[in-house]
């Protein structure tokens, strides 16, 4: 049982009042993409979903962005709430978490530019939108919405609205933040209309009070309905700034529709502030915006606010100063379901704390259904769930061989479940690929990530040693899982050029390989030379934060990357408008389309993948591959015929994070 005398924690535990709905205390999640859905409906992906993060005490649950007409859509596993049919899910949804004494907001939106007019095989359309202007990332041209069209919207908007309130959930939010259709009509650089829409606050907010209105007509005053705006979109006089928020919400006040007002920031030109990165924004970075929406819409109307809220400490504090009524932790919850109880019950330590990887966002940008590298149980709840892990029948002694992601979370797993596990560390440090990447700019917060990994490991009942080499002989037990790695190869091979199998020169003492190029320059920062080409092949962050440290300590870069554009990752966790300008203020030096052709004692010929005669880098200190990896597999294959041996993660195929900490989790539940 959660104790609910935390006195650390007295205004997170404080009831809510919203109209009719009483709310068990301040935190919740706001409205996010899972990509669960099935043929426009909920999915007992979501349902299960939505019922873990009720079972770990959060107050108030705001599901996903639901369409409110075919116009609407923008994602293909994406789910509509005009239809009928949505009835039984958000009904089935209900039951799910009101047996906690949770409580369920639906968020009705239209994607408007934001979208992709051919997503629906037989649905074919054109995207609506306030004007004729595409999206920064989409890039599809909408139409500039008539009379007609909008009168449509409203129509869909109270479906949308009275099939929610027949399904027994809790509410909605309508969603005018974040580049979405309303939010467009809210923002000046999205809307060009010189009708009653456009040009002024008040015309710009004027649909959204049609909407409120005619929901409000159909299913009266007790019926919670609250508005979600984004306070800044961080364009400048561009779109939306504080000041117009500020007039926007003295409307909406006006008018007295909203129940509630929930804060965001950005929109699709600044995504990477409204679901910001590790290393960039600060903990509770909305802050300043709460109180100042706090002194338009007074002390009656609830305020619920984001900004990267990791602990409930932090949360406390925002409610203490009285400028919010509900704070946001929704990646948090991502990557813990159960962090309200746990921090209720003085088990903060055990909280899987988000440290902003957005591997989650990746997935998203991806169309992918969405989950947590550090929680592999999220959108698996139906059978990892909390609880569904059960003791073995048959305890095990087992030797773990490298303290890396895969090994700490097969560790954790394995001692749940009674095993007897050991972790042996070659490395002072544990961590693995982390314990290097966490030492990048900006990159700190990947420690957390390895304590994370760590406790829970340690507090299950593993036993750790680090410094500890392994050979055939000194591994005992039952038996043996390897989570070795794998090791940078040097050889320069690309499919890019099948012919051959390796770059010639690759063998000169110019050439290493990234991870050891990365230790040397911490150790010393012209341990390379004044003049270092980086050959990139992964589009990971890893590559750039070496050429971050580097041009720091004013050594000459250039990254080289036959890809069409170098840095890729970062794209799709929003790393990118962070550290592309960083590195251009150093002059760094970025080749896409291009490779090199041979290495030489100290230069380089280079070839644009396209055509031309090859040009030459001269005076190159150092080249730095960031190509393949290669398997560490030598004492796996040592020991297997001696004891019942499992490879994992890397060692078997160098991949993405989220996959190895899958496959631990999945050994350490089936061993």
């Amino acid at each position: 049982m959660t104790s609910m005398s935390n006195r650390k924690y007295s205004h997170v535990q404080r009831c809510l009042q919203i109209g009719n709905l009483k709310i068990k205390n301040r935190i919740m999640m706001t409205g996010h993409t899972q990509l669960y859905g099935k043929n426009g409906t909920l999915s007992e992906r979501h349902i299960n979903y939505y019922r873990e993060r009720a079972k770990g005490g959060a107050g108030l649950l705001i599901l996903e962005q639901q369409a409110v007409h075919p116009a609407g859509r923008n994602y293909a596993a994406g789910c509509i709430a005009w239809d009928k049919r949505c009835i039984p899910w958000y009904k089935k949804l209900g039951e799910a978490v009101h047996e906690f004494d949770c409580k369920q907001l639906v968020q009705l939106f239209a994607c408007g530019a934001q979208g992709d007019g051919t997503q629906y095989m037989d649905d074919w359309r054109p995207l609506w939108a306030a004007s004729r202007i595409p999206s920064a990332v989409t890039e599809e041209m909408p139409i500039a919405m008539q009379s007609e069209h909008i009168d449509e919207l409203i129509s869909h908007f109270v479906q949308s609205a009275t099939n929610v309130a027949e399904s027994g959930l809790d509410g909605i939010e309508i969603h005018a933040a974040h580049s979405q259709l309303l939010g467009e009509f809210l923002s000046p650089a999205f809307n060009k209309r010189i009708d009653k829409y456009g040009g002024t606050i008040e015309n710009r907010c004027r649909l959204i009070i049609e909407i409120g209105k005619a929901i409000r007509e159909k299913l009266g005053p007790d019926f919670i309905m609250g508005l979600r705006l984004s306070f800044d979109e961080y364009l400048g006089d561009a779109g939306i700034t504080p000041t117009q928020t500020e007039k926007q919400l003295e409307i909406f006040k006006s008018h007295n529709l909203f129940d509630f007002y929930d804060l965001s920031a950005g929109g699709y030109h600044t995504l990477h502030v409204a679901v910001a990165p590790m290393g960039t924004m600060k903990e509770g970075f909305l802050a300043e915006s709460a109180k100042k929406a706090r002194k338009i819409v007074g002390d009656n109307i609830p305020l619920f606010i984001v900004g990267r809220f990791l602990t409930l400490g932090r949360a406390e504090e925002m409610l203490a100063t009285g400028d919010a009524d509900m704070v946001a932790m929704t990646r948090a919850h991502m990557a813990d379901a159960h962090l309200v109880n746990k921090s209720l019950e003085n088990k903060e330590k055990e909280v899987t704390q988000c440290i902003g990887a957005n591997i989650c966002i990746s997935r998203l940008v991806n169309n992918r259904e969405v989950t947590c590298f550090q929680n592999p149980e999220m959108g698996r709840e139906e059978y990892w769930g909390k609880g569904s892990l059960s003791l073995t029948n048959s305890p095990k002694e087992i030797s773990v061989v490298g303290g890396g992601p895969a090994g700490l979370r097969f560790a954790g797993t394995a001692a749940m479940r009674g095993h007897k596990v050991t972790v042996f560390e070659s490395s002072t440090d544990l961590g693995g690929r982390l314990n290097l990447l966490k030492k990048l700019p900006t990159r700190a917060a990947w420690q957390k990530a390895i304590d994370n990994l760590a406790t829970r490991a340690i507090n299950a009942g593993s036993k750790i040693n680090t410094s500890t080499e392994m050979n055939e002989i000194k591994i005992t037990g039952d038996i043996a899982v390897f989570a070795t790695g794998s090791l940078w190869a040097t050889t320069g091979y690309s499919p890019y050029r099948p012919e051959r199998d390796k770059i010639p020169g690759c063998h000169l003492p110019i050439v290493s390989d990234i991870k050891t190029a990365i230790e040397a320059v911490l150790a010393s920062p012209d341990s390379l030379g004044r003049n270092v080409i980086i050959l990139d092949e992964t589009g990971e962050y890893l590559p750039l934060g070496l050429a971050e440290l580097l041009a720091d300590n004013d050594i000459a870069v250039e990254i080289i990357s036959p890809r069409p554009f170098i840095g890729a990752d970062t794209q799709r966790t929003l790393d990118m408008p962070y550290v592309m300008p960083r590195l251009k203020s150093l002059n760094v030096r970025l080749s896409a389309l291009h490779f090199i052709e041979e290495i030489f004692e100290d230069s380089i010929s280079v070839y644009d993948i396209w055509g031309g005669e090859p040009t030459y880098r001269t005076n190159v200190s150092a080249v730095v591959m960031a190509m393949t990896q290669n398997p560490n597999d030598d004492l796996y294959f040592k020991t297997k015929e001696k004891i019942c041996a499992y490879k994992l993660g890397d060692v078997i195929a160098p991949r993405r994070i989220e996959a190895i900490i899958y496959e631990a989790e999945k050994l350490g539940r089936d061993i």
